[in-house]
């Protein structure tokens, strides 16, 4: 579909405001060009169109109303994968970050959904996982919110897809390592989390727990984490490193605090002990 006939973020605005509303029916529309709107401004730096308006609405006509077809819904998924989840990757301070953010948000939705109709392809899911990973290493764009734009939070939102991904019954327990290494390093690194990414990042870590991951796994990261932080504390500068010792003590104190809603008395004293180190 060329740009002449995406409708413009106004014109998508109205027409989102009055579905959400209940003024008029996504039936009553052409479908296919509002779908297509929607995915080309879902990372939009207007927060009301692109959070109230396009993120809520996706997740009414995927998740709550079930209005759309799995083919349509498939089509979303591959054009956010191909054109969406990379957009601008590796840039700082510029608005491509929403583009990624918001298209991990509606994959989340979509595997979701797909929990419970099985409609993606093994070809897909494969290639999800694999493009979720490179995602996560790549971003570097670790903002939360931004002033006049809304939320960015890439990570935190990132977060709930793997979150989605780890619950999938596509995903074998032979993966599961993969999963924690590719979060835990998301937890070390030089910039500074602010907005609660700590707690996100722990969903699907405890969902790789709840599907039967040993907490060995986990207790050999503790016992490692010491030999980590001195080798990041020869690599970056005082600053960076004390952004790095901060992430890992604040997902350490949220991890505490969760496991301690839980039966896991093991993982629960690792914990604790490697806070008392730190």
């Amino acid at each position: 579909m060329n740009e002449e006939t995406i409708y413009s973020e106004l014109d998508s605005k109205v027409i989102l405001t009055d579905i959400k509303n209940r003024a008029t029916n996504l039936e009553e529309l052409d479908e296919t060009r509002l779908i297509q709107s929607m995915l080309h401004h879902i990372g939009s730096t207007d927060p009301e169109l692109r959070d109230q308006l396009i993120y809520t609405l996706f997740y009414r006509f995927i998740i709550e109303d079930e209005q759309l077809t799995n083919e349509q819904v498939t089509d979303m998924f591959q054009t956010t994968l191909k054109y969406h989840l990379f957009h601008g990757i590796g840039e700082t301070e510029s608005d491509t970050v929403f583009t990624r953010a918001f298209s991990t948000l509606l994959i989340a939705l979509i595997l979701y959904q797909d929990r419970q109709q099985r409609f993606l392809s093994e070809t897909d899911l494969d290639m999800l996982k694999a493009k979720l990973l490179a995602y996560l290493d790549c971003e570097i764009d670790m903002r939360g919110y931004v002033s006049g734009k809304g939320w960015a939070h890439s990570i935190a939102h990132v977060a709930d897809a793997f979150d989605e991904l780890v619950l999938h019954p596509h995903l074998d327990e032979s993966e599961f390592g993969e999963m924690l290494e590719a979060l835990w390093d998301k937890v070390m690194i030089p910039s500074l989390y602010v907005h609660d990414e700590d707690e996100r990042l722990l969903n699907p870590i405890f969902a790789l727990l709840g599907r039967g991951m040993d907490e060995h796994e986990i207790v050999d990261r503790l016992d490692g984490l010491p030999a980590q932080l001195s080798a990041q504390k020869q690599q970056l500068g005082p600053e960076q490193y004390w952004h790095v010792v901060h992430n890992m003590k604040t997902f350490l104190k949220s991890f505490f605090v969760k496991l301690s809603e839980t039966n896991r008395p093991m993982l629960q004293t690792a914990v604790s002990e490697t806070l008392k180190q730190m």
